[in-house]
């Protein structure tokens, strides 16, 4: 007599002389399982957008372990991000404010995460949430030089406009009834939370700068449907190279001022090395200020380099022989040294 698979329990066999694979009991838990994945969308069910949310999360909670400040380290800062720390383009999206803060984003990643991975695969949607996050970084702080923005925002945007192009003009297979819904209701994500953006402490330039970068890397991807892994790939590579070309342009233009403004930030926290470090690089890049030659004199003073202080401000007064603060920091550092050389 045939048995369940499952349990062993004896399964009895119809008129036909055909018997169930598993008994009652099993075949409904089994189903009850399939109902639970189906409506809950199980976590194993969707791994890239799980991996997303857990780093996002980890990060949220050791945050509040005494003696780290992530934020500090990752937060996309203008100015610390155009002078040179580019990971903040990266790490800004996995970290968040506060609770309401990464409650809304990650119940939105949680939502369009899943969709993207039907529609593109688990690690083109890691992808695209990294490229689309940079591309909405990006245009924040090109907007507002002196912006710090963090969350994962921008990228839930970015995965917006892949969804909606991919959806749109994409060759997906997908039932076109379920296509419409999928169209109709991420729109309305998008307007609504746009429109939302307009008031209150919400950078808009950041979604819109995921979402533009959304809709330039989810029409080839989705074009070139499942099965052209290497298509897609190329894909991906090209929008990233796109992004980090737009990166470069936006460094080139305004990295100096952002070097300088980050050594004012590093000098207020007696940071006098990496002061000296970012003004060696912005005086490199605008020899004819003489006020940034003073302020890289002053540096290598507090950084205990008097010979090349007083050689920066001696630059500083042949680009500028009327320029008093130089002038004034001469003297008193030489006045300073002078009894020190005598002995």
């Amino acid at each position: 007599m045939p048995s369940c698979l499952k349990c062993g329990t004896a399964l009895a066999v119809n008129e036909e002389g055909v018997a169930p694979v598993l008994c009652d009991r099993c075949a409904g838990v089994a189903t009850g399982r399939a109902r639970r994945a189906m409506a809950m969308g199980g976590l194993a069910t969707y791994p890239a957008t799980t991996l997303l949310m857990a780093i996002s999360i980890i990060a949220f909670i050791v945050d509040f372990v005494p003696g780290i400040d992530l934020k500090s380290l990752g937060v996309n800062s203008g100015p610390l991000t155009l002078s040179g720390e580019y990971w903040r383009l990266f790490t800004a999206g996995f970290l968040h404010a506060n609770i309401l803060h990464i409650g809304l984003n990650m119940w939105c990643l949680w939502s369009l995460g899943r969709l993207s991975e039907r529609l593109f695969g688990k690690w083109q949607t890691v992808a695209i949430y990294m490229i689309t996050g940079v591309g909405g970084a990006l245009l924040s702080i090109a907007y507002d030089h002196q912006r710090s923005e963090l969350g994962a925002s921008g990228a839930i945007f970015g995965l917006v406009g892949a969804v909606l192009a991919g959806v749109k003009f994409g060759n997906l297979e997908i039932p076109e009834g379920e296509k419409r819904a999928i169209f109709s209701s991420v729109v309305f994500f998008a307007i609504f939370n746009f429109m939302f953006g307009m008031r209150g402490n919400t950078d808009n330039m950041c979604h819109l700068g995921g979402f533009v970068t959304g809709l330039l890397v989810g029409l080839p991807l989705s074009a070139f449907a499942r099965n052209h892994k290497v298509w897609q790939l190329a894909t991906l590579i090209v929008t990233s190279m796109i992004v980090a070309a737009g990166a470069t342009e936006l460094v080139q233009q305004e990295g100096p001022e952002a070097e300088k403004t980050a050594a004012a930030i590093a000098w207020r926290q007696k940071n006098y090395a990496k002061a000296v470090h970012l003004l060696e690089k912005y005086t490199v890049a605008r020899p004819e200020d003489d006020d940034g030659l003073v302020f890289l004199g002053e540096a290598y003073w507090n950084n205990k380099e008097p010979d090349k202080a007083i050689a920066a401000l001696e630059q500083a007064i042949r680009v500028n022989p009327n320029s008093q603060d130089a002038k004034q920091d001469l003297e008193q550092m030489r006045s300073q040294l002078a009894p020190a050389e005598k002995k």
